[in-house]
């Protein structure tokens, strides 16, 4: 069984729509600020793998665009009994997102947000065990103190990254999240090279 299989064939053409769609929208160099932006498709199996693994319940996600790696997450959720609670700042993304997985008959396991990190982790429940970060590191890194006091024993944290592994060290914004982590018994955390470095980590106590 495979990833894919998780998904009927109609969902299956939705994911694989989407996912042309944001090859085709890379390779024209498109700037438009409702592109699609969506993970690479290793990330998009990896986290729906890991999820999976964990037996989530609660997967949060920052970054929702147009709902690629948010189906994937969905469908992570239908294997687990879990819910997925994913926010992004632009309404049209949000709209977007809810429509593809009104299509997918995925809409029932997802709630989407539109606005500020705050607001969002505020109305999420207690306690939270899977988190997936693709909204730009220094938007998230100041709501990770209020989102930490969620994170259950065993919480599973992966952080979309750069091309380069060396870039963790070099961008003073992303160094220093990583080491907050680093720095900790807290916190088991390592860099996983898929077509970028990711930051995974896992809450320890």
């Amino acid at each position: 069984m495979h990833i894919e299989d998780l998904f009927t064939p109609a969902q299956q053409a939705l994911v694989a729509d989407l996912h042309r769609r944001d090859q085709q929208e890379r390779q024209a160099g498109s700037t438009d600020p409702l592109r699609l932006k969506a993970v690479s498709l290793q990330v998009a199996h990896y986290l729906c793998l890991t999820a999976i693994h964990q037996q989530a319940q609660i997967l949060v996600e920052f970054g929702t665009s147009h709902g690629y790696s948010t189906l994937h997450l969905a469908a992570a959720a239908q294997r687990t009994g879990g819910r997925v609670f994913s926010l992004d700042r632009v309404p049209e993304k949000t709209a977007a997102a809810r429509a593809n997985l009104r299509q997918a008959g995925l809409d029932q396991l997802v709630e989407c947000y539109t606005g500020e990190g705050d607001d969002f982790i505020a109305a999420l429940p207690e306690r939270v065990d899977f988190v997936f970060v693709d909204f730009g590191l220094p938007a998230f890194a100041p709501m990770f103190t209020m989102l930490e006091s969620r994170l259950v024993v065993g919480a599973f944290l992966f952080v979309d990254g750069w091309s380069k592994v060396e870039q963790w060290d070099q961008n003073p914004d992303w160094a220093a999240f990583r080491s907050r982590l680093d720095e900790t018994a807290d916190w088991l955390t390592y860099i996983l090279p898929l077509e970028k470095s990711h930051l995974i980590a896992v809450k320890l106590s």
